[in-house]
């Protein structure tokens, strides 16, 4: 099971699909996300733009949002 604020676990948990499909060099995958509904909210975006996604889209947990706290 992902991290819970990861981008996968945020997906997951809220009924999104994460399609991979081979990158030509050989190395990774590009990832494209639908909604629920079959709709394409994300393609070839990066970890940055997913999370940024999940945030806006209100996927993440909100225990887990909080910044860390420094000594």
């Amino acid at each position: 099971m992902p991290y819970p604020n990861s981008p996968n676990g945020c997906f997951e948990r809220h009924g999104y699909t994460v399609e991979r499909t081979p990158r030509r060099s050989g190395v990774g995958y590009h990832r494209a996300i639908y909604d629920r509904h079959g709709q394409q909210v994300l393609s070839r975006a990066g970890y940055d733009a997913e999370i940024k996604f999940c945030r806006e889209h209100g996927l993440m947990l909100q225990e887990d949002q909080a910044p860390l706290q420094t000594a």
